[in-house]
């Protein structure tokens, strides 16, 4: 961390004869990124004074770790400041070698790749046999195989992407034809073609998702500038019970405990025991129509989980019969047998700031989002459809519970509030 920090201190300049404010601040952000102020080999003022009034100063000032090899060896060289007031610095940093990956893996929507892909996991999924599933070996056994046919259908398929500050959702192949031809040729034609293929691309790429709003998805507000990407707030050092998070090891083991503090905390259930047990009744077997009518109101935009696999997918899968019958039949074993599958617990988590947070230096300033895989999640709403009319059904629910609940909504809360508060 280094530059005209434009700070008058006497712990960096010797003809300075008071504290300023500012250092503790500067000093405190440096022990956060395990920084520490760098002393020259040839001490001596970073900007000299325009006229004689005032006095040369030490501005310029270098932060460093005291493990790199350039710690104390920069070097002020005041013979080639040429018209500047500043002094050059000169200093070697030993960077450490280190690949950052800039590039994912993606099947481009309403492609032929994800076409393809689509039908490679139902022709995966019909021949699964699932006519023996008695016990937990043989369920873990089926999803296994589904497990594969994601995999190998997803590798298959998916090509990798390069992420780039360019990168446009619009762009498309024929975009990329025109500007290699243009690199090739360089001819005044070729220009004028790519910038046609530019054109003809975002017409139809925002016809199409005008088209959408419009039609499908019913959100007009997506087209509203408080709804798209907003920059990152500035970012300081994550601090865990007052120690810096510099390196992985450290953020991941800070992230962990904020987020899991309930792992493995026993459950107190007594609280329970003056409940009135009601009888036992039998779970009936889950039908196709119960799977079709939880998928059908499902974003087509969600996020997938670790398998890749979409809403938008599964609803495909469940358009096929065979697909579906497969699918209705693991999720009763599982029912029956009492068993969740380990394919259902996976995930992946993206952590995202919390707007309009004074400081972001903190863990709580940021807010966890857990993806699952998409053919757990539908099993689980269908089991939250049902328990819920059963609930309902028999009255178990407290008129007043409104959070959670299907049919009731925000609106709801408004007429309480306007007629019985």
């Amino acid at each position: 961390m280094t530059g005209d920090f434009n700070i008058r201190d006497s712990d960096w300049d010797p003809n300075i004869q008071y504290h300023s404010i500012h250092t503790d601040e500067i000093r405190t952000i440096a022990d956060s990124l395990d920084l520490k102020l760098a002393t020259p080999i040839n001490p001596g003022p970073t900007r000299f004074a325009d006229n004689h009034r005032n006095t040369n100063s030490v501005l310029d000032l270098v932060f460093m770790n005291l493990n790199n090899v350039g710690f104390n060896k920069h070097v002020l060289n005041p013979d080639i400041c040429l018209p500047l007031d500043h002094v050059p610095l000169f200093i070697e940093v030993g960077i450490n070698k280190e690949n950052v990956d800039i590039s994912f893996e993606a099947i481009k929507k309403d492609s032929e790749e994800e076409e393809a892909f689509i039908r490679d996991i139902i022709k995966g999924i019909r021949n699964i046999d699932i006519s023996e599933l008695k016990n937990q070996t043989d369920i873990q056994r089926c999803a296994n195989t589904f497990v594969t046919v994601f995999k190998d259908a997803w590798s298959t398929h998916s090509t990798t992407k390069r992420i780039m500050k360019h990168s446009k959702e619009w762009w498309n192949e024929q975009c990329t034809v025109c500007i290699n031809k243009y690199c090739e040729t360089g001819d005044v034609n070729s220009w004028k073609n790519f910038k046609s293929a530019i054109w003809n691309a975002k017409r139809t790429f925002f016809d199409q998702k005008i088209q959408e709003i419009a039609m499908s998805n019913k959100r007009p507000w997506d087209l509203m500038n408080w709804v798209r990407k907003k920059s990152l707030p500035a970012i300081k050092t994550i601090y865990h019970e007052g120690q810096p998070c510099n390196n992985l090891t450290t953020l991941w083991d800070a992230l962990h405990i904020s987020y899991n503090l309930a792992e493995n905390r026993p459950i107190n259930t007594r609280f329970l025991d003056g409940t009135n047990q009601c009888d036992i009744i039998d779970w009936p077997s889950f039908t196709k129509q119960e799977f079709i009518d939880a998928i059908d109101k499902c974003l087509n935009t969600s996020s997938p989980g670790p398998d890749h696999v979409t809403w938008r997918h599964l609803k495909s899968l469940i358009s096929d019969k065979t697909c579906l019958d497969k699918i209705v039949n693991l999720a009763n074993t599982c029912i029956s047998v009492g068993f969740w599958l380990e394919h259902f617990k996976e995930s992946k988590s993206i952590i995202i700031p919390k707007p309009n947070k004074a400081s972001y230096n903190t863990t709580k300033a940021f807010r966890l989002i857990v993806l699952l895989n998409t053919l757990g999640k539908l099993i689980e709403k269908v089991i939250s459809h049902r328990l819920q009319f059963h609930l309902s059904d028999n009255g178990f629910l407290d008129p007043n519970q409104l959070g959670s609940i299907r049919q009731r909504s925000t609106i709801d809360v408004g007429m309480y509030l306007t007629h019985f508060i």
